[in-house]
């Protein structure tokens, strides 16, 4: 009897299971990476199984698909954008369900939807040949043009609604996206053709990258930054962090009279109470000039970008590089608490083991970056090196560059207007050695701080190529090994290389000017004369 109670029992106990199964929790999709690739509000990675789509970049598998289905590889691309277009429409920001390979919304399945879609692509087939025969037919009826677009998800626009006043890229079959996610490790860059005014808004996917990492920040956020220009969306998010417990540090730049470049860092140093600044550091024109942010001792996020509305904004042109790995965010640890505890400039120390797998991080001006870390990879790059830079003045570094010049090596470089005009650049110097160096032509500066050698190195980070960016100021480098993550940088440096005229090869464009697209309408005085926009000399002429 004993025995038959225990087997009713199980039985009943195996049915309620059954019948009364926890649903799976609802979340919302933070963003869409393609029509069968989701990022959830949990941080998960969700992928529909057994269904494929074209990319919305030029890939391989585009390639391949587009081969086999008899179409070209940029209508395969523009289907691809398309599709995660369609996606982001339905899905992206909407309360979600997991459910047996399907994201359930209200009532509605998704992927039913996909399936009747012109996207979705089963069994070596669309699973709708109708509607993607359809779709096709519209694609090359609308006559799209690609756009090589840092600042949209998505890269094509109809003919009909495209700005006239922009050209479609000279290498559309090499299109770059505004983010590379590779890995442990994310990309980001912001395109200065394509912002000629700044705001305040955080649109740019640099902004929104540092607001997500707040917004989802549990512990901790240590912040290393040159200085701050208000962005009020990065702001509130500060405050509601602190509010609900997070421990966030600063560390900042003043000079000895406790001011600093950008006009409201004060005001943040006030919403952070935990801070340090270098007022009182050796050496008092020396800089801290990082930009890097710390989450939760597990994500890095550093680059070229201040925490500036120009920079927020992506008026001006910069890179970010984020790094999901304890290691290496341990490395970053020990050099913010050296700052932290008071120690910047000339007092810190080296940091043991700066070195992991494919990463190396280099600190100035401890680590001497640029004879360390830089030379070495110039000395030894054999096809190419492309350097988009705000400012080259240090005279090592330009005559490494040069004798790779003579040793056969492809190297070029596009500087900002303003920084041409520096007495200290070396970009005239490399021209005469017959290095092609080009003087962007927008509004905006280019920013960047970045190296990419041989599809195979990237440098990057905080440091301008100066001596005193090596030797004095505070700033990290990052020298990466990653054929992605250079192939990446290298489509877009070639992208601001086209859309730079070649006049600008011979002669330095000026940076409030005629010469500069947007510079006499920006609100902003780009060339620091004391005179904005049409109060110039050089722009009163314009017509």
């Amino acid at each position: 009897m004993k025995k038959i109670s225990i087997f009713i029992l199980t039985f009943l106990f195996i049915i309620f299971g059954f019948i009364f199964k926890p649903e799976e929790k609802e979340c919302y999709v933070k963003e869409v990476i393609s029509p069968t690739e989701f990022i959830l509000s949990n941080g998960k990675l969700y992928s529909l199984k057994g269904v494929n789509c074209f990319d919305g970049y030029y890939s391989e598998k585009n390639k391949s698909l587009a081969e086999k289905f008899g179409i070209t590889e940029k209508e395969a691309f523009i289907s691809g954008n398309l599709g995660k277009y369609w996606a982001k429409n339905i899905l992206e920001g909407r309360e979600v369900k997991p459910v047996n390979n399907d994201l359930i919304y209200f009532k509605y399945s998704y992927y039913s939807r996909f399936l009747n879609s012109p996207y979705c692509i089963k069994d070596n087939g669309f699973t709708n040949k109708f509607a993607f025969q359809k779709h096709l037919e519209m694609i090359r009826r609308a006559k799209f043009l690609v756009i090589e677009n840092g600042f949209h998800d998505y890269l094509v626009l109809r003919k009909n609604y495209y700005n006239k006043n922009l050209t479609e890229s000279k290498n559309t079959d090499k299109c770059y996206l505004s983010t590379a996610n590779l890995g442990n490790i994310k990309l980001l860059v912001s395109d200065l053709t394509l912002k000629l005014k700044p705001d305040r808004e955080c649109t740019n996917d640099m902004c929104k990258e540092i607001l997500n990492n707040i917004n989802n920040a549990q512990k901790s956020i240590d912040i290393a930054i040159y200085g701050y220009s208000s962005v009020p969306e990065i702001e509130n998010a500060i405050k509601n962090a602190l509010k609900r417990g997070v421990k966030i540090r600063l560390v900042y730049d003043t000079d000895s009279k406790g001011g600093n470049i950008y006009p409201d860092t004060n005001k943040l140093a006030a919403i952070i109470p935990d801070n340090k600044s270098d007022k009182f550091s050796n050496g008092s024109n020396n800089i801290m000039h990082n930009k890097f942010y710390i989450f939760d001792g597990k994500t890095v996020i550093t680059g070229s970008a201040n925490l500036s509305h120009t920079d927020m904004s992506g008026f001006n042109s910069n890179n970010l590089i984020l790094i999901n790995s304890p290691q290496i965010t341990k490395i970053y640890e020990k050099e913010f608490n050296q700052m932290y505890e008071g120690k910047f400039h000339t007092d810190k120390t080296s940091i043991d083991n700066r070195i992991y797998e494919n990463i190396e991080i280099y600190f100035s001006p401890q680590d001497s970056p640029l004879t360390n870390g830089v030379i070495p990879r110039i000395k030894k790059a054999e096809k190419y090196i492309y350097i988009p830079a705000f400012f080259i003045t240090d005279y090592k570094f330009s005559e490494e560059l040069i004798s790779a010049k003579k040793r056969g090596v492809d190297v070029r470089i596009i500087t900002d207007a303003l920084s041409a005009s520096n007495k200290y650049s070396k970009h005239e110097e490399m021209r005469r050695a017959g290095i092609s160096v080009k003087t962007e032509n927008y509004a905006g500066k280019m920013h960047t701080k970045t190296i990419v050698i041989d599809d195979e190195y990237v440098i990057m980070g905080s440091m301008n190529f100066s001596y005193s960016g090596n030797n004095k100021n505070d700033e990290n480098l990052i020298v990466l090994k990653n054929k992605e993550a250079a192939v990446f940088l290298k489509n877009f440096f070639l992208y601001l290389w086209n859309k730079i005229p070649d006049k600008w090869l011979r002669y330095n464009a000026s940076a409030e000017s005629k010469d500069s697209i947007g510079s006499c309408s920006d609100g902003i005085d780009n060339d620091y004369d004391g005179y904005t926009d049409m109060e110039d000399s050089a722009c009163k002429n314009l017509k």
